[in-house]
C-alpha cells in the first residue's frame, strides 16, 4: 500500500523556542484563547470520579445560593486538611476549577456532583442562580501538607 502523504498537504506551525517560548506554553495560550473566545461554551466537562465508600461524615455547609455563598469558595483555596469535600448542586449549575489543571473547567449540576480532594488548590465560579452544599468527610492522606494554604472549610463546617 502506497502512502498518499504528498496529496494531503498539511501546514504545520513551526515554533521557535527563542521567540514563542516552550511549546507547552504556546499550547496553553492557545487553549486559553479558545476558552476566552467561547468556542468551548457548549462543551461541558464532568468529574466522573466515584465517591469512596465508608468515609465518616464530619460536617457540611448549609445550602447556599448565588446570594449567600461563602466568598472564600469563589477564591483560590484548599479543602480542609484530612477532609474530602463532596460538592452537591440541587438547582442550577456552577463551574469548578482545579488550579493545577489549566484549561479545564468542570460543570457541577444535580446529576454531576464533584469530589474535592484535600490539599489541592481550586475555586468555584457561579454563572447564575444555583443552590449548592459541600459535605465533608474524614479522609487520611499520607503526604506533606501546605500549612499556609487558605482552608475556609475549617471555619464553616457544622459539627
Amino acid at each position: 500500500m502506497k502512502c498518499n502523504c504528498e496529496k494531503e498537504k498539511i501546514d504545520l506551525k513551526r515554533l521557535n523556542p527563542d521567540i514563542e517560548g516552550d511549546a507547552s506554553e504556546v499550547i496553553e495560550e492557545e487553549i486559553q484563547e479558545i476558552i476566552e473566545d467561547g468556542k468551548l461554551a457548549d462543551i461541558k466537562l464532568y468529574d466522573n470520579l466515584i465517591f469512596p465508600e465508608g468515609l465518616e461524615k464530619v460536617g457540611e455547609t448549609p445550602w447556599m445560593n448565588e446570594q449567600n455563598v461563602f466568598p472564600d469558595i469563589l477564591k483560590k483555596h484548599m479543602a480542609p486538611k484530612d477532609k474530602l469535600g463532596y460538592l452537591i448542586v440541587k438547582k442550577g449549575e456552577l463551574e469548578f476549577v482545579w488550579e493545577d489543571e489549566k484549561g479545564k473547567v468542570y460543570t457541577v449540576d444535580a446529576k454531576h456532583p464533584l469530589i474535592i480532594y484535600p490539599e489541592r488548590y481550586h475555586h468555584v465560579i457561579l454563572k447564575g442562580p444555583v443552590e449548592l452544599k459541600i459535605k465533608f468527610y474524614k479522609f487520611d492522606v499520607d503526604r506533606v501538607k501546605d500549612m499556609s494554604a487558605l482552608r475556609p472549610g475549617e471555619e464553616f463546617i457544622k459539627k
